[in-house]
């Protein structure tokens, strides 16, 4: 293969121990993640009753992305996950470096900001310094993505299995006006087309939500079938996930007015507590669900630095290499873990952030890009491989083009 051409051939594999459902879940962690419940006061503000289809609207465009990804981990199994998409559509190195450094520094940011949110949202509870709070958070997690891949995802899979009971909680207790749902969705589409711009501005943000398979794909050498098992771990998760946020929103707005909603720090907590639920205990399952996040971004970065270690020649073979025990790339995993810790507590992650969504969208537009280039060159591909129109990866770079334009004219550059 045209991204294998720098393999160092020292015998060092990942290992190959996720089962399909393992990998459906760790999947569905990495989609569901901190989105709904952190996000989703933003897209009611911008999109008020109307944002489950704010949720639709960004599902779609997500979805020809998702898609471009399942047929292109399905082709490309490898730890480099987009960077190894870019080297086989491309076959340029420099290309390929760009686009593994890019998804490894926004990994990290992305980590240390979830870590500086989880402290902040911890606070809340209880009393917490910083100082020691991070280290700790960011020593486990580190400790769990060293130890062994089955062992991260377990982890994802205890964490996402908290946050989906937080969000059953607030569907069973404030979910009980959901039939009056569509009147309110009624009222508000029949305004005088003001809500088509919410409706847009709330799926951009909304799109971030859908977000996590970049990730997920990086997990496609230690997957025990990754051409089978990739695709439906990916369908599943953008699926469930679709399935909570639409109705999760449509309960919110039914609940609580949409301007309350958009102006609080912590919305469905707000929403059971109207209800007469417990917010804390709903806080404590959404902590769960929202520190799965920072682990996912650890796994991701050590796996992309060891595809480029040991494929592409971007980074030194050292860095790359496994150990023997755990199997996972260790010394990358520790320097990650550093990285984040340092990250959040000297830096301003929330200006560093700022810039992640941008790089994801330009990495998303070359992984579509690199896919039309495979069909387009005729690249083989296997019986077992399921296959897409070359529109559904042409949809994907055209929706991810719209999102960059939106983020650089609309909003600014990152």
């Amino acid at each position: 293969m045209a991204g294998d051409k720098h393999e160092t051939g020292n015998g060092e594999n990942l290992s190959r121990s996720i089962s399909t459902p393992m990998l459906a879940i760790y999947g569905l962690g990495t989609v569901l993640g901190a989105g709904i419940y952190v996000v989703i006061g933003d897209i009611i503000g911008e999109a008020g009753a109307l944002a489950p289809f704010a949720f639709l609207l960004a599902a779609g465009a997500a979805a020809f992305t998702a898609l471009s990804y399942a047929e292109l981990g399905a082709r490309v199994p490898q730890s480099g996950g987009s960077a190894a998409f870019v080297a086989e559509g491309f076959g340029r190195d420099g290309l390929t470096w760009i686009a593994g450094w890019a998804l490894i520094a926004t990994g990290l940011v992305s980590a240390a900001t979830i870590t500086t949110g989880f402290v902040g949202y911890l606070g809340v509870f209880v009393e917490v310094s910083k100082w020691w709070a991070v280290p700790l958070l960011v020593g486990t997690l580190t400790f769990v993505a060293a130890v062994g891949v089955k062992q991260s995802a377990w982890f994802m899979g205890i964490t996402t299995a908290a946050g989906v009971v937080g969000l059953l909680v607030v569907i069973f207790v404030a979910g009980g006006d959901l039939g009056a749902y569509p009147r309110s969705a009624e009222a508000a589409l029949a305004q005088d087309g003001g809500w088509t711009a919410g409706v847009v501005a709330g799926s951009f943000l909304a799109f971030y939500a859908f977000i996590g398979f970049e990730d997920l794909v990086t997990l496609g050498e230690e997957a025990e079938n990754a051409k089978r098992s990739l695709p439906i771990a990916i369908f599943f998760a953008l699926i469930v996930a679709l399935g909570f946020y639409v109705i999760t929103a449509a309960v919110a707005v039914t609940t609580l007015d949409p301007q309350m909603l958009s102006r609080s720090s912590a919305p469905l907590v707000d929403v059971i507590e109207a209800r007469g639920g417990s917010g804390p205990l709903l806080g404590i399952l959404s902590l769960f669900i929202i520190v799965n996040g920072a682990l996912a971004q650890i796994v991701m970065a050590s796996r992309v630095v060891h595809d480029l270690g040991r494929r592409r020649g971007g980074a030194p073979e050292w860095l790359a290499r496994l150990h023997q025990r755990t199997q996972t790339p260790l010394i990358a995993t520790l320097i990650g873990g550093g990285i984040v810790t340092a990250l959040a507590l000297f830096f301003p992650t929330a200006t560093l952030a700022s810039a992640t969504s941008f790089i994801i969208l330009a990495v998303f537009f070359a992984a579509n890009w690199a896919l039309i280039q495979m069909k387009r060159q005729g690249h083989s591909v296997e019986d077992s491989v399921r296959t897409f129109p070359i529109v559904v990866p042409l949809c994907g770079l055209l929706s991810c083009a719209a999102l960059l334009f939106g983020r650089v004219v609309l909003e600014g550059a990152p």
